[in-house]
């Protein structure tokens, strides 16, 4: 069976965001081929618009590591480690498993020895502050969102708590998402209604919910259980404006 070289390339969701032409993958690729050998054969993996934090979201490199364990790539050729992982500790568990497969990872802008100790050396300090930047651009963006959420007093995304829709709305003059009661707010007020009474159980609670064919579900692929209804009772988002719980 002929091996082939495996190009991989990656463009991080906010590059990809800014629709910057420099950021395009079409550079690191055509890089990366340049290391090939006259008539060598490879295979470009590329995962666009997707974090560096992990591998579990990138289907490219899933497909890559699949490869690799079949025996078809005899190295890896990448334009920079962080493109890789930014995460060190996942980083050395991928590679620990492409030598056992037979497979070297290549980085075209830090072409340190990575068989001596003094380039792993270098190498994982590259990461470390590769991973230690990723974590920082983390905490800005959740800072600005913070900082905007307050400002605005509109919904900037992320989690929406049962029972609740975003919806565009103005405001002020200002035209943003809010938070408003969905079709399944009715549920969480029953819920409350019911389990005020201390002889009413979580279990009884939704015992009312089936006999009376009401809809409790949480997405189209989970239904709504004990320790689902304990978090939504549990909350104080549902009852924080209630003047009794003050």
């Amino acid at each position: 069976m002929e091996k082939y070289v495996a190009i991989y390339v990656r463009r991080s969701v906010s590059d990809r965001d800014k629709g910057n032409n420099s950021l395009s993958i079409d550079s690191p690729k055509a890089d990366c081929m340049k290391q090939l050998k006259k008539g060598e054969k490879y295979r470009l993996y590329c995962d666009d618009g997707k974090s560096g934090k992990d591998i579990a979201h990138r289907p490219e490199f899933q497909r890559m590591m699949d490869d690799a364990k079949a025996g078809l790539i005899s190295r890896i050729v990448v334009k920079k480690y962080d493109r890789f992982s930014r995460n060190l500790r996942e980083y050395l568990n991928v590679t620990d498993t492409l030598e056992r497969y037979g497979v070297s990872v290549i980085s075209l802008t830090e072409p340190f020895n990575t068989e001596t100790k003094e380039g792993r050396l270098m190498r994982n300090n590259l990461l470390n502050f590769a991973e230690f930047e990723r974590e920082t651009i983390a905490g800005r963006v959740a800072d600005a969102y913070g900082t905007r959420a307050a400002e605005t007093g509109f919904y900037q995304g992320g989690k929406v708590y049962y029972g609740y829709k975003p919806e565009r709305r103005t405001v002020n003059g200002k035209t943003g998402s809010v938070l408003v009661p969905s079709d399944r707010a009715d549920v969480v007020r029953i819920a409350y209604s019911l389990y005020k009474n201390p002889d009413i159980s979580l279990s009884g609670v939704l015992s009312y919910f089936i006999q009376n064919g009401i809809e409790v579900n949480m997405n189209p692929r989970k239904n709504m259980d004990r320790s689902h209804l304990s978090q939504i009772l549990k909350s104080p988002l549902y009852v924080r404006a209630d003047k009794e719980v003050y």
